[in-house]
């Protein structure tokens, strides 16, 4: 995997246009190109200008497009479990899994699609709609990140990139495209893509259609999972025009997904079952500038609307017709201008404007439904950052302004509130391969409109109250790291990258829903404590490769110092592998080891997760006498283990467990 570290607009990066791509064997020599790992690809996402990965004084992991066609996930939170600090929640249900950055899930992560805010998050019932077959790339930025993201970035900010045109097409031939065929043992999961795309002149275009069929997985004791199938159909097509220093792209996609699946779920719970049908159709223009001889003006723009449905009919008492969307409009537009003003210092400003609204509609039966109350949010964001070089230091102060009015469909209730977020990290490029930083950052998480508004029931006994003087949950982080870079250390063209971070991140007015005994609703307790360490290690020759990813964490709640419930395990992942260039082979192996979760709450209503070990294999073989196809196969928990994530420490003992034995294979031809 050869990585180019280019630096580009970062209206390029963001939209996923000819980017720091991943080379194939025969573009380059293997034996005089120099290796690159994960944290020498470029993001925008840090920053919101082009950085490598590696050299941001911020705690961000790439994924790159070869380790998700390596990995081939289920659902795109397969792929963060690598990531330090990241853990996938939920039942193993592809379409409900949900991720959470150093124990902050739902909505105290920002998702982001392309550029466009995915902002779904009703009970439970999942919030990442994409097939991870057309992704080119993921970012996860963690730790508070509303200086640059606004409301909800708590935990973090997750950015996924689709494939484009260039993704495609091989060498200067203006018609490419590929066809793959995938199977997986569990649940007999067939997949299928096809992508075509084309240019001429200014102008290229890509449309694409992937899907998969899956009936129900088995964890390690060979028990079904139920309710755990699904149909997906996911299509994407993008249009741009390059004219001279301009960029244009259209981008449209619709995923739809039909399954039986419980109302909850995410959750363990084999009840409350429903015919269910997710919709999501998103349609985004996107302008970009960039001369390199007008330093000052480097423009982007983007407007869009991000439409999710879902459609259920429970097949149970009570037999109901329920109705969730939520339909989000935004524009985003930013300007990046390089300078100097005193000579020796340079200077990256990002200044910028994004303002979106929410609106979310409930029915049951064709009326009002309560649990989803019918709501508008509007909110508008202000923000400028300024990174300043001098030397060997740079300086990177941020700060946004935030104003964000609520009000129930009827307009009763509304709520109009405001905040700034602020932002500062120092880093000090100390020796050619130790750059030392410290930051300090503040976010903040506006209640949701169905905090605000619930009403109705819950289950039955138990009804909703809602809470419309709740206030937003703010966050305060400081955080001390350092990146290491090293080259030609044990061999000549090898790369060794690192990251060490430390934080303690200080949550106030969090938001928790208590269940009484007749009575749910959503208050503001005083404050958490979230802290931990997280390490990344990356060794990458042309042959051999090696990461290594960890993380601890620990939570408090300060008031009655007892432990947060939803602090992930401590965690240890390997992987490495060698490449066999002259074959076009690949071997590698994965190994994931989670603690024991033993620090929760005084309760009955927690139970200890135990440790676990999953081991997984996996193999690519792109022939050099037939460079157009590319086999990939593996196998995930190879011992076929028995185990369940530390978020799944409720009581009762769910009937089963993770995802057994899984082999896996796909097939892809390139034309």
């Amino acid at each position: 995997m050869l990585t180019t570290a280019l630096v580009l607009p970062a209206f390029a990066q963001e939209a996923g246009a000819p980017a720091p791509a991943t080379a194939s064997p025969a573009a380059t020599n293997p034996a005089t190109a120099p290796a690159a790992t994960p944290l020498d690809t470029v993001t925008s996402t840090a920053t919101r200008t082009p950085q490598v990965a590696g050299d941001s004084a911020v705690s961000i992991s790439v994924i790159t497009r070869e380790e998700i066609l390596q990995r081939q996930p289920r659902s795109p939170v397969d792929l963060l479990g690598d990531v330090p600090g990241v853990e996938i929640s939920g039942a193993p249900r592809t379409s409900a899994l949900q991720p959470t950055i150093r124990g902050l899930g739902d909505e105290r992560i920002v998702l982001r699609i392309d550029g466009v805010r995915n902002n779904f998050n009703a009970g439970h019932r999942g919030r990442t709609f994409i097939d991870p077959e057309l992704l080119r790339q993921v970012d996860v930025l963690r730790g508070p990140s509303s200086s640059l993201y606004g409301s909800g970035a708590l935990g973090g900010v997750i950015s996924f990139r689709t494939i484009e045109p260039e993704d495609v097409i091989l060498g200067s031939q203006p018609v490419g495209g590929f066809f793959s065929a995938g199977y997986q043992s569990q649940g007999a999961s067939a997949r299928g893509l096809g992508v075509m795309a084309a240019r001429a002149g200014d102008f290229s275009t890509l449309v694409a259609s992937s899907g998969f069929r899956n009936g129900q997985y088995r964890d390690g004791a060979d028990r079904i999972i139920q309710f755990s199938g699904d149909n997906v159909l996911n299509m994407l097509g993008k249009l741009n025009w390059n004219p001279g220093f301009h960029r244009f792209q259209l981008n449209a996609s619709r995923y739809e997904n039909a399954n039986q699946i419980p109302i909850a779920a995410n959750t363990a719970t084999t009840t409350g079952i429903a015919e269910r049908t997710t919709l999501q159709e998103s349609v985004s223009l996107r302008y970009g500038y960039a001369n390199p001889a007008m330093p000052l003006l480097e423009p982007s723009v983007t407007i869009y609307n991000n439409y999710v449905e879902l459609n259920e009919a429970r097949i149970a008492a009570p037999f109901a017709q329920d109705r969730t969307r939520l339909n989000t409009k935004g524009i985003e537009a930013q300007n990046t201008s390089r300078f100097t003003l005193f000579g020796p210092e340079r200077h990256t400003l990002v200044a910028g404007i994004e303002a979106y609204q929410d609106e979310q509609r409930g029915y049951q039966n064709g009326l009002p439904r309560l649990q989803f109350p019918s709501a508008n949010q509007d909110v508008m964001g202000l923000f400028l950052q300024d990174e300043i070089r001098l030397g060997t230091w740079t300086l990177l102060p941020g700060v946004r302004f935030d104003r964000f009015q609520q009000e129930r469909g009827s307009g009763a209730q509304s709520q109009d509130n405001s905040r700034v977020s602020p932002r500062v990290s120092l880093a000090w490029q100390a020796t050619p391969w130790a750059q030392p930083y410290v930051s300090y950052s503040e976010a903040f998480r506006a209640p949701s409109l169905t905090e605000l508004y619930v009403g109705g029931q819950h289950f039955p006994g138990n009804f909703f109250v809602p809470n419309p003087n709740l206030q937003p949950e703010t966050a305060k982080n400081i955080e001390a790291g350092v990146d290491l870079r090293f080259r030609d250390v044990l061999n000549a063209n090898d790369r060794i990258r690192g990251r060490l971070a430390i934080f303690r991140n200080n949550i106030q007015n969090f938001i928790e829903q208590t269940v009484g005994r007749t009575t749910t609703t959503s208050a503001n307790i005083g404050e958490a404590r979230i802290e931990g360490i997280e390490a990344e290690l990356q060794y990458d020759t042309p042959f051999w490769f090696a990461r290594l990813a960890a993380s601890a964490l620990r939570g408090t709640n300060l008031e009655t110092n007892a432990p947060l419930a939803s602090i992930p395990a401590h965690r240890l992942t390997l992987n490495g592998g060698y490449r066999f260039l002259e074959q076009g082979l690949t071997l590698g192996t994965r190994l994931a080891l989670n603690d024991a979760q033993d620090r929760l709450p005084n309760t009955v209503s927690y139970r200890v997760t135990a440790a676990s070990a999953v081991w997984d294999l996996y193999a690519t073989w792109q022939p050099e006498f037939a460079p157009a196809l590319r086999l990939d196969v593996g196998v995930n928990n190879v011992l076929d283990a028995t185990y369940r994530r530390s978020n799944w420490n409720g009581v009762p003992t769910p009937a089963y467990a993770e995802v057994g034995r899984n082999f896996r294979v796909a097939l892809r031809a390139s034309f």
